[in-house]
């Protein structure tokens, strides 16, 4: 990851970080990664976690979770509930869509209210390529078919997927040898989302052609 950082310029020294985290393995092994790089590069890391309140409890749950680990890494926790299907019946948006644009602009207002300049995003290796193949199936130019970048600006703000390159078995890996805690989120199994029909059918199947 820190290859890919320097490689990318996703960072320099003295930067304060907005972690964008969920509480599964990938965001959260993300957060473990820069606290232990934070030193080196004399980051000031903050934890940001949003409660859709799609999962009731089970969201709470993870709210919990990460406000844990944040304090015993020793990093800010900024959090934020919000009623995300009062607000998709509100507007008619699609839940994703939805879900997605209030998540970014909770990110900004954290970036916004410590004075952060880099927004961190735990998008992986496996997540890209869902997402080219999402775009290829719905006729994307090559634009699209690039899929997610590495690095983008957003106004004044740096969005930063440090883990793009790494593959989701790794990071599991590396959650399990440093014994990090993540939780399990349930609607990942839902096939009413098109990213999970995607991730759980269409990738298992092209697999058989070429792994």
């Amino acid at each position: 990851m820190e290859q890919t950082a320097m490689e990318e310029q996703l960072w320099g020294k003295g930067e304060t970080i907005v972690v964008a985290v969920s509480g599964g393995p990938d965001s959260m092994a993300l957060l473990h990664m820069l606290h232990r790089l934070s030193s080196k590069w004399e980051l000031q890391i903050i934890a940001a976690h949003l409660n859709h309140r799609f999962r009731g409890a089970e969201a709470e749950a993870e709210a919990e979770t990460v406000r844990g680990f944040a304090e015993r890494l020793g990093c800010p926790f900024a959090y934020e509930s919000i009623d995300v299907p009062y607000y998709i019946e509100e507007t008619g948006m699609n839940a994703q869509a939805a879900a997605r644009q209030i998540r970014y602009r909770f990110l900004m207002r954290t970036a916004e209210q410590y004075g952060a300049g880099v927004i961190a995003l735990a998008h992986h290796a496996d997540d890209q390529a869902e997402t080219v193949l999402m775009r290829i199936i719905h006729g994307a130019g090559p634009a699209g078919l690039a899929g997610m970048p590495v690095r983008r600006e957003a106004g004044r703000l740096k969005l930063i997927r440090p883990l793009l390159r790494i593959y989701k078995s790794d990071i599991i890996a590396y959650c399990n040898e440093h014994h990090i805690r993540f939780c399990t989120d349930s609607s990942n199994q839902q096939r009413k989302y098109e990213r999970n029909r995607i991730r759980l059918d269409a990738i298992p199947f092209l697999e058989r052609y070429n792994p």
